[in-house]
């Protein structure tokens, strides 16, 4: 998801008011980079003028950010027994999927996922990697025994003002880039998204021809045997055999007339 510029206090505003001195600190994950340290320093002045706990964590590399996910991040999750919380990624996150990079996905069973942390990208690095930009975790409408894919206040990744915060996901902050350059991006993900799973087993059982129980296969179902197509090597084959099984090619036609008055001049000079 990406919160857009026009409305970029919104996640903020959130946190001052559900917020206290008791709340789980905001964890903070910030790149050793001039820019990320800047915004560590302003970001912390405010935290801190408006009394809102956090801890600061260096990420020196993508093995700190692993090594950061699996000690920190993970027992933040309520599916882990953790109360949940809000991680602030800065100049960090941008270029990998953050949610497989922190543990953040869902397992094969459906267990796991964000458990409702909520994972702040504020990333000058491009270019944005598009499961964080546009993916949605899922919501808590369930349908047919299973949850609802998306969240309500998010229209194909961007978020409205109507989005409750705390549930959980992958949040990047919108500086322009993504309203204006990523449109095409945004339909292409979305509409790839929306479209069904296709398993391969199905495909290969469906594209098959069905077999005998002998290993022949069986004739389609409209009953009739199939054809063998004839190729141009047997074609020639077959009018080679033509020429040797059958009788032997005619002689010229002018010899055989040729021969006819020789045959009448000798008859009439051996009559007296």
């Amino acid at each position: 998801m990406y919160l857009p510029r026009s409305i970029i206090s919104h996640l903020y505003l959130h946190l001052l008011r559900t917020h206290h001195p008791l709340s789980p600190p905001v964890l903070l994950l910030v790149a050793l980079e001039p820019d990320a340290l800047c915004a560590c320093r302003i970001l912390t002045a405010l935290l801190k003028r408006d009394y809102i706990p956090h801890k600061i964590q260096p990420i020196a590399g993508y093995g700190d950010l692993t090594r950061t996910g699996e000690e920190l991040v993970r027992p933040m999750r309520t599916t882990d027994g953790g109360s949940g919380g809000v991680v602030v990624c800065l100049g960090v996150g941008g270029l990998v999927d953050l949610e497989a990079m922190l543990g953040l996905e869902t397992d094969e069973n459906g267990e796991g996922g964000t458990g409702d942390v909520e994972v702040w990208v504020l990333d000058a690095r491009r270019p944005w990697n598009l499961a964080n930009v546009f993916g949605a975790p899922p919501g808590d409408d369930a349908q047919n025994g299973e949850p609802a894919r998306g969240q309500f206040g998010v229209d194909q990744g961007r978020i409205s003002q109507s989005y409750k915060p705390g549930r959980g996901g992958i949040i990047v902050f919108d500086d322009g880039d993504i309203e204006e350059e990523l449109g095409a991006e945004r339909n292409a993900y979305c509409a790839l998204a929306e479209m069904p799973e296709v398993d391969e087993d199905d495909d290969e059982t469906d594209g098959s021809d069905s077999e005998s129980e002998d290993g022949e296969k069986e004739p389609p179902v409209s009953g009739q045997a199939p054809k063998k197509r004839k190729s141009w090597a047997d074609s020639d084959d077959e009018s080679e055999e033509e020429h040797e099984d059958g009788p032997p090619r005619q002689r010229r036609r002018s010899n055989s007339v040729s021969s006819t008055p020789y045959t009448i001049l000798a008859i009439s000079l051996t009559l007296p």
